[in-house]
């Protein structure tokens, strides 16, 4: 079917590569190159040009991108449509979610998700905020899981469960050993800060310009991992989700900063594309979502 087909060509614009497609596709290489060379015939023209180190689209490539991607939602929302017409919840959920609620939260969501729905096939994307929402517009994922703040027309953020941020040292660290801090007393220090465009990011900034302070020194981690072991290093002073450090301020290997008696939170939402046709399978992984019995971090 020329379904599939155009699902390889996207596959392949996205990727860059013929060989990430087939990885991803799970397809060999060949197949994808046939596939690939069927539609160019099909359409009579070329849709790629290809080099020794990657693949760009053509301009004809580029006209048929967004055609081709929205032939793929329709024919998604055909059979998500027969389905609930039948009652069933199958097909794909591809779901884009940031690094605090992708690592940390929706694991134990998912886990009840297929409990409930085994015959979805299910696929978790992880990257931050504003890939997440680039990746809802152009129709990469279903449904997306996000802790920052997004604008566009097309876009809909609905709060399902408030995140208290909070800032952490090394236990070694001087300001540790207090029971409460000012925030003068930050200022000296360095902070390590996801990287631009990280819904955490942001609220690190937030909560830094709410204390009023303006750190001497910012380093920027792209891992929340990273981070965390960083500041067990003693590289300096940490803003994450309580979700993210819950275990090592359990266990000591962290210890939480209280200043003035500040406490910061921010939303976690669920992010939908307006007016968009919503599979069965992702109607009921956002009700999941925003009626989870999630535990105290």
């Amino acid at each position: 079917m020329i379904n599939t087909h155009l699902q390889v060509f996207a596959m392949v614009a996205e990727k860059k590569s013929f060989s990430r497609a087939a990885e991803a596709l799970r397809l060999t290489q060949p197949a994808i190159s046939q596939q690939i060379h069927t539609l160019e015939e099909y359409y009579g023209t070329k849709l790629f040009e290809r080099t020794s180190k990657r693949v760009e689209l053509t301009a004809a490539g580029e006209t048929l991108l967004p055609y081709a991607k929205q032939i793929l939602d329709l024919s998604a929302k055909s059979k998500g449509a027969l389905d609930d017409l039948m009652g069933r919840v199958t097909g794909k959920l591809t779901i884009g979610a940031t690094f605090t609620i992708g690592e940390y939260i929706l694991p134990q969501v998912l886990a009840e998700y297929t409990q409930r729905f085994p015959e979805v096939e299910l696929n978790m994307l992880i990257h931050n905020t504003e890939e997440i929402g680039e990746m809802m517009l152009d129709y990469s994922i279903d449904a997306g899981v996000v802790e920052g703040r997004l604008q566009h027309r097309h876009l809909t953020l609905t709060p399902f469960l408030d995140d208290e941020v909070v800032l952490f040292a090394p236990p070694s660290h001087p300001l540790a050993r207090s029971a409460a801090v000012r925030a003068e007393q930050l200022e000296e220090h360095a902070f390590i800060l996801r990287e631009a465009g990280s819904g955490t990011r942001a609220t690190a900034e937030d909560y830094l310009q709410k204390i009023g302070v303006e750190p001497r020194k910012v380093i920027s981690i792209g891992s929340t991992q990273g981070i965390k072991e960083a500041v067990e290093a003693g590289m300096g002073l940490a803003i994450l989700s309580q979700w993210c450090v819950r275990r090592e301020l359990q266990t000591g290997s962290l210890k939480r900063l209280t200043v003035d008696a500040f406490r910061y939170s921010r939303p976690l939402s669920v992010l939908e594309r307006a007016g968009r046709f919503q599979s069965r399978a992702a109607s009921e992984f956002v009700s999941l979502v925003q009626h989870y019995a999630y535990p105290k971090a």
